[in-house]
């Protein structure tokens, strides 16, 4: 069963038996609290491989305050999160190709989503 969000999109808009909208939408997978970070990354590793292979890729943690964001993202040191995993993984696959006579041009933004206001984790402080 999809997780339900009430949004003000009317993309996908449906209206429930008691007449509120609701917003169906699907995931592939979600993960529990005592998911490992192994068992995320290796989900996710196949995105990080297609930003290798020339797409643009997206990798989204939606939550609660607390509920694990940026340990999942970050991660700590005896437990590497998704950031380092990804920048291991295209970094080692880069240096692969460049033995090949590739050249790559690798560029990264990471941003922070908070009350509607966005934050660029990368600039200035």
């Amino acid at each position: 069963q999809g997780l339900q969000l009430h949004l003000t999109d009317e993309h996908h808009k449906k209206k429930s038996s008691n007449g509120e909208s609701q917003y169906n939408f699907e995931f592939n997978r979600s993960f529990q609290g005592d998911s490992t970070q192994e068992e995320v990354f290796e989900e996710i590793s196949q995105l990080v491989q297609s930003a290798v292979d020339g797409y643009r890729v997206c990798i989204f943690a939606y939550g609660q305050t607390g509920s694990g964001k940026t340990y999942t993202m970050i991660g700590d040191p005896t437990s590497p999160g998704m950031i380092p995993r990804s920048l291991e993984q295209i970094f080692t696959s880069a240096e692969k190709m460049k033995e090949q006579g590739w050249n790559y041009s690798i560029s990264v933004s990471m941003m922070e989503i908070y009350n509607e206001e966005y934050k660029d984790l990368l600039g200035k402080k």
